[in-house]
């Protein structure tokens, strides 16, 4: 009684699998039209998992032959998991003007730059997992001023351009951790911030109140830059509405920006663990720093009442000590 165990032979291994589904998403003389059909009718352009080292053109130029007969709009185009190099500017001249999502992720791109001319109402880009090395961030703030959400996670960025962003009035969450190779945050990056100690400089009352400074970062809620190598984070880095600001694995971080936990009254998660180079004092002797404990332990214990479990992070301000000797700190963990 009972199953016979299965041969080798009986289950396929994981690479004749994956050649299996290869072969299956293909795009192919056969199945080309059915495809296009289907982007027409669904509004999305799905070309996930098809081993394309490059954009079918072919394909594309059929779908705007059959838009101009319908008023279906192309709103998605995906092409996750592929091996594409290069976006050209061509694919979106005619489908460009109505798509929402971009999803680039897990590809061979090395740079994001002209095509963006043509997505006027992009509001998710998401490039993660490839070799992109440069982003063309002013063309990414002139044209696509209706973005939300920026994915790129997983990169080979050097320089993540802050001047730019922060004009981009919807954006409201951005992600650029695991770029080993990203230290600087744009031209601002080389101002230090204030919990660097003595690196503090002056700031006149009309820097203080810059308007430009006030109008910056409008929408953004979320900011994450993980497992960088980023030295600093600009003082006008200062997002009115921000929560979340993650900077784990950071080793050679200095400091944070001198004004944010007093201006940015939203602030509920600031994490910078496992960096080194951060003096914890330095932190705690930032205005509105303790506010900002109170605020997060009233936070921790309102969820753990309903009935929230919160694990390991209860308590969690979000900074290392290893050498802890503040009595009064101790109290509000208490």
């Amino acid at each position: 009684m009972g199953c016979c165990a299965s041969t080798p032979h009986d289950q396929p291994s994981s690479s004749s699998s994956r050649q299996s589904t290869d072969n299956v998403n293909k795009i192919t003389k056969k199945n080309i039209q059915t495809r296009v059909q289907n982007w027409h009718s669904t509004g999305i352009v799905s070309l996930r998992d098809c081993s394309l080292t490059q954009i079918p053109l072919e394909p594309i130029a059929s779908l705007v032959e059959m838009m101009q007969t319908k008023d279906n709009k192309i709103k998605t185009i995906d092409l996750t998991n592929n091996r594409v190099t290069e976006i050209p500017i061509s694919v979106f001249v005619d489908i460009g003007k109505s798509v929402q999502r971009l999803i680039l992720g897990k590809n061979k791109l090395k740079s994001l730059d002209t095509f963006f001319v043509h997505l006027k109402q992009l509001k998710v880009l998401d490039a993660h997992a490839n070799a992109i090395e440069t982003v063309d961030w002013r063309l990414l703030a002139k044209h696509c001023t209706k973005l939300k959400s920026l994915n790129l996670r997983g990169n080979m960025l050097k320089e993540v351009n802050l001047e730019e962003l922060g004009k981009m009035e919807t954006l409201e969450d951005v992600d650029v951790s695991e770029n080993g190779t990203l230290d600087r945050l744009g031209r601002s990056a080389e101002s230090s911030s204030s919990s660097t100690p003595n690196t503090t400089t002056a700031t006149t009352p009309s820097e203080e109140k810059d308007p430009e400074n006030e109008e910056k970062w409008r929408s953004l809620t979320s900011f994450a830059a993980t497992k960088c190598n980023l030295l600093s984070i600009p003082d006008s880095f200062l997002p009115p509405k921000i929560k979340t600001i993650l900077l784990d694995d950071n080793p050679r971080l200095l400091g944070l920006p001198r004004d944010l936990f007093q201006n940015c009254p939203l602030l509920q998660r600031v994490s910078v663990h496992r960096c080194p180079a951060m003096d914890s004092k330095s932190i705690e002797t930032m205005n509105g720093y303790v506010e900002f404990l109170e605020k997060v332990h009233q936070s921790n214990d309102k969820k753990i009442k309903v009935g929230v479990l919160l694990g390991s992070r209860y308590g969690d301000d979000g900074f290392d000590r290893k050498m802890m000797g503040d009595e009064r700190l101790d109290g509000l963990k208490n």
